[in-house]
């Protein structure tokens, strides 16, 4: 891979390992929770250049939600995190299809409530694959978040029928 080139999965490994090593202090959390309000951006800043983060959303929601949210899992993507919410929350499907009309600019801002429903509950969110996600967002994120959402494994739905099987 040329210098010039971004690789998600690389530079969310090198954020989140930044972010593991603030976890315990209390200011840095607090400024970097900053991130998700646009009147106190300003105070994540000098921990945002760090990782060179300013101006970039992506990286603000994640450090922003990591900040309030720290627990974090390395299994599934935010699909998987909003089944385990829907299993506590039968209504939570509006949400979770709001979550996928959103556009590139809007999602960062969408998924807050998502990650503070997940603290509530006690569920860990896999923060390297949600930043990979939002730097790929579109149809092909949308429909894997949907597919671990309605797609779970041991669902009761039919297996797909075959064309062999299809024709007499």
């Amino acid at each position: 891979m040329s210098a010039d080139q971004f690789d998600p999965k690389e530079a969310a490994a090198r954020l989140l390992a930044h972010l593991r090593r603030l976890k315990n202090d209390r200011g840095a959390m607090a400024d970097l929770r900053c991130a998700l309000s646009p009147t106190k951006l300003p105070r994540a800043w000098p921990l945002l250049a760090r990782v060179g983060g300013i101006g970039n959303p992506r990286i603000e929601a994640v450090v922003g939600l990591f900040a309030y949210h720290p627990d974090e899992t390395d299994n599934g993507n935010l699909g998987t995190t909003c089944l385990r919410l829907k299993k506590q929350n039968e209504s939570f499907d509006g949400r979770f299809r709001r979550l996928l009309s959103c556009d590139r600019d809007e999602i960062c801002e969408r998924l807050r409530p998502v990650v503070l429903a997940a603290r509530a509950k006690g569920i860990p969110i896999n923060y390297e694959e949600l930043f990979a996600d939002l730097c790929y967002w579109g149809d092909n994120v949308k429909a894997r978040w949907a597919q671990e959402y309605w797609g779970s494994p041991g669902s009761e739905e039919p297996a797909a029928v075959s064309v062999s099987e299809a024709t007499p």
